[in-house]
């Protein structure tokens, strides 16, 4: 019953076959010894090789691990560290490139740093004596020169004031005007990597021992050399293109100190020359913003409100104590040109305001300037010559009737002959004249003083029509056409038709004065907001802006080559002005030279009683 192993061979070629038989236990014991040596081998190299290649990866791993630390530093920008890769291999030669990059990241951010911090504080500051110090400060940290200069040139181009950096060098003046007078016509920098051997600075003087290499900037402002900056080094160099960049950037940081502190001193002079006029002068100005806060009071302004400025600033003209005539003025929009009004004041005074709007370099209303003078004298000299005037005509009409009435007799004596007639005849004109000039005067004052002065329901545009129509002759017998334009029909409002119907009718009768024969009048009348606005336009003569102004002052009359046969007294606008002003309304005027000229009268709506609107249609 033993097992065993048999093992069957066929022989080639012969009929037989050799079979060999082995206990299986022999056969055991000889696979054992065989196997057992192999397995101990076997087993040897797979522990060794377990431990030899954790090492070899180890070591050839390390440096790639420390590569991709340093990486991650770079990326999170701690650059102090250096990268160390030992060995003269190819990853030892990427751990050098690595090196190489970090020193050059952290100079290029220490560079930006350094242009960071000088062009804040050079923002800061508008004093050449504070900015320049940290410009100079920066150009020996950047390159590590023994001294850094800046030259500030004249305006000819001339070495005017120099400041400086650094080391205390003897004989630095020689070489601060040889540099300024070489570099400040060239558009790129001037370097010297040897002093000694330069052919450039050889005429040109002692040059101090400690200085071995330059390099100088032109620092322009608006395309011309303002000053040349320059720095000095205590031994041969070779300056690297990054620092050349530097230098290049901290003069253009240079150009704009210098530049703002020069329009600083422009501003800050036309500030001081702009007050001293403010406070010299006997006109109160008062200045507001676009949002209607005061900004400016000058001293007269405070002395003729009696109010201190401090009050005033910075509030919302509706806060401040101002008089409503004169805060209306400050708010009120400016659609038709400066405003120009009479302020009265409660203590009996009198200022002429003119309100203008401030525009900015690009056309933007940024505010608004009023000008206020005091005309109390001139109001009590107005007054006292228009009683004069009132008096003098009541007393001319009599002695007027007078003559002409003997005048108009003279035919009956006997008959004149044609001569004698012409005088009579203009005899009687000039009595005419003077009879229409009392009149007007007489008018006006009346109409000043508010005697008479009725406000009962009026139609505009019945109004407009008859005066239109009143002048249709005297346009025709011209060669002129008037032409009435109504975009709506008019509103009824309270006035004084009589005296509203004469405004219209002078403003009419000046258009036909003015304009010559073949041009056109054009008459309309249309209701914006609270407001109804009767315009009278012409292509007449024009008049200049600077008469305009006094154009409504009485006695005033423009005096040209092309208007001396218009005849006038001087009173028909200021009677328009007094009418419109006691109906609580505005006239102006815009106009240029031979350009023709139009006329606003703007009335207030001030609607009456339905009752009242009927029986005035009606």
């Amino acid at each position: 019953n033993a097992r065993q192993l048999a093992c069957y061979v066929a022989v080639d070629g012969h009929p037989w076959a050799v079979v060999v038989l082995l206990p299986h236990e022999m056969v055991l014991e000889l696979a054992t010894s065989i196997a057992a040596p192999l397995l101990l081998l076997l087993t040897v190299l797979t522990i060794a090789v377990g431990v030899v290649i954790p090492l070899a990866t180890s070591q050839l791993t390390r440096p790639l691990n420390l590569l991709a630390r340093a990486a991650e530093r770079i990326a999170k920008g701690d650059l102090a560290q250096p990268v160390r890769v030992a060995g003269d291999d190819e990853v030892a030669q990427v751990g050098e490139a690595f090196e190489k990059m970090r020193v050059g990241l952290k100079g290029r951010l220490e560079d930006l740093s350094l242009l960071l911090q000088v062009a804040q504080e050079v923002s800061a500051t508008l004093d050449i004596a504070q900015g320049m110090p940290r410009i100079l400060e920066g150009t020996l940290h950047a390159t590590g020169a023994l001294v850094s200069r800046i030259v500030l040139l004249s305006a000819a181009g001339e070495p005017q004031l120099v400041m400086g950096r650094g080391e205390p060098v003897e004989e630095l003046g020689t070489l601060d005007r040889a540099l300024a007078l070489a570099a400040r016509d060239i558009d790129h920098p001037f370097i010297i990597e040897n002093l000694r051997r330069a052919r450039t600075l050889a005429n040109t003087g002692p040059l101090p021992d400690e200085i071995q290499a330059v390099v100088a900037l032109p620092v322009c402002s608006k395309g011309q050399p303002v000053a040349v900056m320059w720095a000095g080094f205590a031994e041969v160099h070779r300056l690297d293109p990054s620092k050349v960049d530097l230098l290049s950037t901290l003069a253009s940081q240079t150009a704009v100190l210098i530049e703002n502190t020069r329009l600083f001193q422009e501003a800050e002079g036309g500030r001081r020359r702009l007050e001293a006029i403010l406070t010299s002068t006997g006109d109160a100005v008062l200045v507001t913003d676009r949002d209607g806060r005061l900004l400016l009071a000058n001293p007269a302004a405070e002395r003729a409100l009696g109010l201190p400025a401090d009050e005033l600033m910075g509030r919302q003209v509706e806060e401040t104590p101002l008089e409503p005539d004169l805060a209306r003025i400050l708010t009120e929009p400016l659609e038709a040109g400066p405003l120009v009004e009479e302020v009265p004041l409660p203590d009996g005074r009198t200022f002429y305001a003119s309100a203008a709007t401030i525009l900015s370099a690009d056309g933007e209303n940024i505010g608004r300037v009023v000008v206020m003078r005091d005309i109390t004298h001139f109001k009590e000299l107005d007054e006292m010559k228009s009683e004069f005037v009132a008096t003098v005509s009541h007393d001319l009409r009599a002695p007027l009737t007078f003559m002409r009435g003997y005048t108009t007799m003279l035919p009956m004596v006997g008959k004149l002959n044609k001569k004698q007639q012409e005088y009579v005849d203009k005899i009687l004109i000039g009595i005419e004249q003077m009879g229409s000039l009392i009149e007007d005067l007489l008018n006006l004052g009346r109409i000043e003083a508010g005697i008479g002065l009725e406000e009962k329901p009026c139609h505009l545009g019945a109004l407009v029509v008859e005066a239109v129509d009143g002048m249709r002759a005297r346009a025709a017998a011209k060669g002129l056409g008037i032409r009435l334009e109504a975009s709506e029909p008019a509103p009824v409002i309270l006035g004084d038709a009589t005296l509203l119907r004469q405004a219209v009718a002078n403003l009419v009768d000046n258009a036909v004065k003015y304009t010559p024969s073949g041009g056109s009048v054009t008459v309309g009348v249309r209701a914006v907001e609270q407001e109804v606005l009767i315009t009278v336009t012409d292509n007449g003569i024009g008049i200049a802006p600077e008469n305009q102004v006094r154009l409504f002052e009485k006695f005033y009359r423009i005096h040209r080559r092309d208007s001396g046969e218009v005849q006038g007294s001087g009173l028909g606008l200021a009677i328009v002005k007094s009418i419109v002003e006691r109906h609580g309304g505005r006239v102006w005027v815009e106009s240029a030279l031979n350009q023709g000229s139009t006329f606003t009268i703007a009335l207030p709506i001030r609607t009456p009683p339905e009752e009242e609107v009927q029986g005035a249609r009606g």
